[in-house]
């Protein structure tokens, strides 16, 4: 396949979990790959100048709750609000960096479903390692991993995000989950 998906995402962003769930297929229909790439939605919200998480604002955190109840129904996936919401990922997010790219969606998947339907903490580096495996948390110590990270949430400022889920097909964004018809639209030729 020649097209590519770049999907930027955070463990703690409800939305990235949604899209997740979706992306494969949409990536199929569209008859592109996925290429998953672990972000820092704090470091993208610190680059761009978001004061806070939109999701924790007073006067959104009422509609985020209802919000998120209504898209488990609507697309038929377990998503229970964690009350530890919003969660350090930095550890999680260091141990996907440090796994082969292959290796790095099934992985993502278990720590979605471990802090989005069984709300687990998935800033516990026990949990972690359990879950994915004790080498995958050894070396989210190392530099070079905890560098791969700083870069990709770099690369994805630079490349336009401000939040999470984003999507690049080369040049082309699309942010959020609900824009993955635009996404599929556009990998088949209609956008």
């Amino acid at each position: 396949m020649e097209k590519q998906i770049d999907f930027y995402f955070d463990l703690v962003s409800p939305y990235s979990y949604v899209a997740s769930l979706l992306i494969e297929g949409v990536a199929e229909r569209g008859g592109a790959e996925v290429n998953w790439k672990p972000f820092l939605l704090g470091g993208v919200f610190k680059a761009v100048g978001t004061d806070n998480a939109p999701g924790l604002h007073p006067a959104k955190k009422p509609y985020l709750d209802k919000d998120l109840q209504r898209l488990s129904l609507y697309h038929k996936i377990p998503l229970k609000m964690p009350h530890d919401f919003p969660v350090r990922t930095v550890l999680a997010m260091r141990a996907l960096c440090g796994l082969q790219a292959d290796e790095i969606p099934q992985a993502a998947h278990t720590l979605y479903e471990a802090y989005w339907v069984n709300n687990q903490d998935i800033a516990d580096p026990d949990l972690v390692a359990t879950l994915i495996g004790r080498e995958a948390v050894e070396r989210a110590g190392i530099q070079e991993v905890k560098d791969a990270l700083f870069q990709s949430t770099d690369e994805a400022v630079k490349r336009g995000a401000f939040g999470a889920p984003t999507f690049f097909v080369k040049d082309e964004m699309f942010f959020g989950h609900d824009r993955l018809p635009l996404l599929e639209s556009h990998l088949i030729g209609e956008l």
